[in-house]
């Protein structure tokens, strides 16, 4: 039994491990950023309202976040993935599977972050699932491919 990074495994499963951790980080983050904007822009100026608000809804997305499901199950050859707690979850099967895609978003040459996708054909449209985010440098993206095409057993072919 390997042992993975981004991957806990349970009995032939294997789940997505979520960063609990970092998002209560960023949520608090955004939360402080909030409450700073709201004390320091003056009442009369309604900016400081929404600016705050805008913060408070970005905590509550990183949090929601954190309720992304991505289970890879190899002897059904299924991949079940749920984005969030809004959202449904989709089975994706091995053979829909076309490619890996990594988005890595630069600004003045430094890379701010990059996603890991998996590329599926499913009813007939193209669907990015995505894996992971990484900050700062694409290696972490890399690094989920490639323990998610040992997972599957797409190295052996």
């Amino acid at each position: 039994m390997s042992n993975y990074k981004y991957f806990t495994q349970e009995g032939n499963k294997f789940h997505l491990k979520s960063s609990m951790s970092t998002a209560v980080a960023r949520t608090v983050v955004c939360l402080a950023i909030g409450v700073a904007v709201y004390i320091i822009i003056p009442p009369e100026k309604k900016i400081g309202i929404w600016a705050a608000l805008l913060f408070l809804l970005l905590g509550l997305i990183n949090l929601l976040k954190t309720t992304k499901k991505l289970t890879i199950d190899p002897n059904a050859k299924t991949i079940a993935h749920k984005n969030n707690a809004l959202n449904n979850e989709v089975v994706y099967h091995f053979n829909e599977f076309e490619n890996f895609y990594v988005l890595n978003t630069k600004y003045l040459f430094i890379t701010l972050d990059s996603t890991a996708f998996f590329i599926f054909t499913h009813n007939g449209n193209e669907r990015r699932v995505p894996i992971v985010v990484g900050l700062f440098n694409k290696q972490s993206a890399q690094n989920a491919i490639n323990e998610v095409s040992e997972i599957m057993g797409i190295e052996a072919n």
